[in-house]
């Protein structure tokens, strides 16, 4: 996350304490042949500004929305960038991927938003239409100690709210792949709907830590509790999501770059946060659409994360946070790609 280093240290310390700590390797690594980016493509949309790549947002309140499910939203983002965002070379990658266990079958896939579905091979895939499956989603990573149920699986979505657990404080809510499904390079994709509130922080990230190194790429990263335009007021006063962050950290202290992508309101309905991993580069994508590039290199395989936490750049949740499964973080599917 923005915040690495405290982010990181709550997950690993919460992690240890469980006993899961387990490492990502173990797995089999096979070499795959790559697929080459579309050289063509460009970053005119965005508005890349330089500066430091660790300067942090800030925090701030108010705003709101409805928890009706609605289909992608066509609207443009707006993006401002802290690393280069050259467009994208035409090397083919080697790509290779590691996996333990992923949901059952694998169904037939017309790959990701706005990529040529030939190009892909689906190797990860959960749409929850039967239920959490416990063999591939590790749940009581943070805050086990004083949580409550503050999640579900209803019509086919994993659903995740805020709720204050058995010490009347709000908690954090983790869902990871770790030692069930890791994967270096390639394609991942979260069709979701975002929480609303002071103090909410979705995320959807990649993690792996094996021989010292902690590398992490934040796919999603949102603070409706922010200062604009991270959050805006709605109609009830209760923040929304207005602005989200992808984030890549070469390890624990080297911040390769992140992006600010202003979008419609995330709360309001669904939308695809993407991901295309190569080699040497990553590119984000919201709804199939390039909001961000970078060259970027990692090469450990990495598990997807799921969670909803609080604090950092949106604040403290207080009384006015709305709690309970009408203010979910909601999740259509989680699925990766390897390339062809």
């Amino acid at each position: 996350m923005i915040e690495h280093n405290s982010r990181i240290n709550m997950y690993l310390v919460s992690a240890a304490v469980t006993g899961l700590l387990a490492a990502c390797g173990g797995s089999s690594v096979g070499d795959g042949a790559g697929v080459a980016p579309d050289s063509s493509k460009t970053l005119s949309h965005l508005n890349v500004v330089s500066g430091t790549t660790d300067s942090p947002p800030q925090a701030a309140p108010p705003a709101s929305t409805s928890s009706a499910s609605t289909s992608p939203a066509s609207t443009s983002p707006a993006s401002t960038s802290s690393a280069s965002s050259s467009p994208v070379n035409s090397a083919s990658p080697q790509v290779s991927s590691t996996s333990n266990t992923s949901p059952a079958s694998l169904p037939a896939s017309d790959g990701p938003a706005g990529q040529d579905s030939s190009a892909y091979t689906l190797t990860f895939h959960d749409s929850f239409d039967a239920g959490l499956d416990r063999n591939v989603w590790n749940t009581e990573r943070t805050d086990a100690d004083i949580a409550v149920t503050n999640y579900a699986v209803n019509n086919g979505a994993l659903k995740i709210w805020p709720e204050r657990g058995t010490n009347g404080e709000f908690f954090d809510r983790t869902f990871d792949t770790e030692g069930r499904f890791s994967q270096r390079y390639g394609y991942f994709e979260m069709e979701a709907k975002l929480p609303k509130g002071k103090g909410v922080w979705p995320a959807f990230w990649l993690l792996g830590y094996q021989d010292g190194r902690r590398p992490e790429i934040d796919i999603l990263e949102a603070y409706p509790g922010g200062a604009a335009p991270w959050g805006a007021p709605g109609a009830d006063g209760v923040p929304v999501p207005m602005m989200y962050a992808p984030v890549v950290w070469n390890d624990r202290d080297s911040q390769a770059g992140y992006a600010k992508v202003e979008t419609p309101d995330m709360s309001a309905g669904f939308h695809r946060y993407g991901l295309k991993w190569e080699p040497d580069r990553m590119t984000f994508y919201f709804d199939g659409r390039e909001v961000y590039s970078l060259q970027a290199s990692i090469s450990d395989p990495l598990f997807p994360i799921v969670d909803l936490w609080f604090g950092s750049a949106s604040g403290d949740p207080d009384a006015s946070t709305p709690t309970g499964e009408s203010n979910a973080f909601e999740i259509n599917y989680v699925k990766a790609w390897q390339f062809k």
